[in-house]
């Protein structure tokens, strides 16, 4: 009986560790998450905190650019192996900080700091290393072209993700937040800090991102509305009714957005490398995601309608 206790606490630990299910990519949910929780699990033990992880996240992350520079086969594994631990670690530094509520725009900043410097290294590292072998530049175009619709997918896939979450999940732990009150969260940062402080240097970035953020993501809503505030004026008083509905119409949407989110982007190289063909990389992540992602828009906007948003948003209608 006590056995099951602890298994029960153990099962319970783990569900509180991960964000909902319909927004999760498939191979996080699979092999990631699991993975990520026990490091999580064994670091939470260490007393260690989740910025802890992320720094050890970004140290395999550039470790695997350097392998994937070398290009061999031999070292195209260790690159791939160094960029599956980096995305457990990236996991577990999400995992920890909701297992024990220490969630922080500083923590996501990191995190993305982290991430930038693993996408540089591995992007960068097959462009020199294709380049090294051959004497031609067009990896590096296509190194650059893929890193944007990298960058453009995760765009996409955070901001819906986290619009799916706010709206049919109001417990949950992060919350979407407007400009103003990022702006206000500056403001307060710089009286307490010092306007020089590298709190508030990483506050501006997460800022600048989300300004990013706000307008790339406006194609993926109809002509009538936007953005997420144009859809959902005061997200506090959205009712049941709302909640039940936008589920049922955008959980199909947001889990296609998952197809193409970062963990599965990231995975498509440690697939590529250990078959040997790194070199039809970019052009895969180029044609093939992008075509994927046009017909995800014209999906989602064709849900947006059928929720009722044309000419006048339903849902402004019915909170105001």
């Amino acid at each position: 009986m006590k056995d099951n206790s602890k298994l029960k606490r153990l099962i319970d630990e783990y569900r509180s560790s991960l964000k909902p299910p319909e927004t999760e990519e498939i191979v996080n949910q699979v092999i990631n998450r699991p993975l990520a929780f026990l490091v999580a699990k064994g670091f939470k033990t260490l007393k260690r905190s989740p910025n802890f992880i992320t720094l050890w996240s970004m140290v395999f992350g550039v470790s695997s650019g350097y392998f994937f520079y070398r290009g061999s086969y031999e070292a195209l594994i260790v690159a791939a192996f160094l960029l599956e631990m980096m995305i457990i670690f990236d996991c577990a530094d999400g995992q920890l900080a909701r297992m024990t509520g220490k969630s922080s725009k500083f923590g996501k900043t990191l995190d993305g700091l982290a991430d930038l410097m693993t996408h540089i290294s591995i992007f960068y590292g097959i462009a020199l290393g294709i380049y090294v072998k051959t004497g031609h530049l067009y990896p590096f175009i296509l190194a650059i072209l893929s890193q944007l619709t990298f960058y453009l997918h995760i765009i996409f896939y955070d901001h819906f993700k986290n619009v799916f979450i706010h709206v049919t999940r109001p417990d949950y732990v992060d919350k979407v937040e407007t400009p103003e009150e990022l702006k206000e969260k500056i403001k307060k940062d710089i009286e307490k800090y010092g306007k020089n402080s590298i709190k508030v240097f990483i506050s501006k970035l997460y800022y600048y991102f989300y300004r990013i953020e706000y307008w790339a993501v406006s194609i993926g809503y109809p002509s009538s509305i936007s953005n997420f505030y144009d859809l959902f004026p005061d997200p506090s008083v959205i009712d049941e009714g709302i909640r039940n509905r936008y589920y049922k119409e955008m959980r199909v949407s947001v889990k296609l957005w998952s197809f193409i989110g970062d963990t599965t982007h990231l995975t498509f190289f440690i697939i590529f490398a250990l078959s040997n063909q790194i070199s039809l990389l970019f052009p895969f992540m180029i044609l093939a995601t992008n075509l994927y992602m046009v017909i995800v828009i014209i999906y989602q906007r064709f849900k947006f309608n059928e929720l009722g948003i044309e000419r006048k948003a339903f849902i402004q209608r019915e909170i105001i």
